[in-house]
């Protein structure tokens, strides 16, 4: 399975792909009726979220000719997936996928798939809906090249959400493949290192847990010299597993 931008450039969308305002508000709250309403040709009443706006994309093209599609993108090149993901919608995902599950392997114009921004925003339930649902696909290993999937700055999911400290997270991405711990990004850091400077105990523990994790960090740093400058906790560890 190979992870490729949604639709191309930005200056390559078709103006009927521009996700139109309606549809984006309807996935940013959540709105699985709304959202499935929208893809049904449905017109729909305008959400209006308590406290957030559309995208400028969304903005520009709120006046949305024709039905709905889900292949519709941001100008970032974000799908609807990237956006439930996001905001931690673990229903619309289920739907979304359902009714697409290219959008997994779906990549915005920084790289990110879905699971990319699940991981960064910490929704640990939808880390765990994405990696199930790719499962869950008839393509042989594809839950693994999800998961594995780096973005345009190198970093694997499992880079993000133990770069932000969450832990939870984490813990769901090292149970599906653990071999990410081994990963490093475009920069040359582990996950280890990032989760060591997030100070995440709990992401610590989770990828220490895999013996061919990686330590690696900047300039010839690594976790354990991190480690030594955070907390004792993860002294603690670090002793332990040696």
């Amino acid at each position: 399975m190979e992870i490729t931008p949604a639709a191309g450039s930005d200056h390559e969308i078709p103006e009927h792909l521009f996700m139109c305002s309606k549809l984006y508000l309807a996935a940013f709250r959540g709105y699985t009726d709304e959202v499935c309403s929208l893809l049904a040709g449905s017109s729909g009443a305008a959400v209006e979220p308590a406290n957030s706006s559309p995208s400028p994309a969304a903005q520009e093209h709120a006046n949305h000719q024709g039905p709905c599609s889900i292949r519709e993108v941001t100008a970032e090149l974000r799908t609807l997936l990237h956006i439930a993901a996001g905001q931690g919608h673990d229903d619309l995902i289920a739907e979304l996928c359902l009714h697409d599950s290219s959008l997994l392997s779906s990549a915005s114009s920084s790289g990110d798939t879905p699971l990319h921004c699940a991981a960064r925003a910490g929704h640990a339930l939808a880390v765990r809906a994405i990696s199930l649902l790719a499962g869950a696909s008839v393509e042989e290993d594809r839950v693994r090249e999800v998961v594995r999937s780096k973005n345009a700055a190198g970093d694997t999911a499992l880079h993000l959400a133990a770069r932000h400290g969450h832990g939870k997270a984490v813990e769901e991405l090292m149970e599906v493949a653990p071999e990410t711990a081994s990963e490093l990004n475009g920069a040359g850091v582990s996950p280890l290192y990032l989760a060591v400077m997030s100070r995440s105990v709990r992401a610590v523990r989770a990828i220490i847990s895999c013996r061919n994790a990686s330590a690696a960090g900047p300039n010839s740093q690594n976790a354990l010299h991190a480690a030594v400058l955070q907390c004792s906790d993860f002294q603690q560890i670090f002793t332990r597993v040696n």
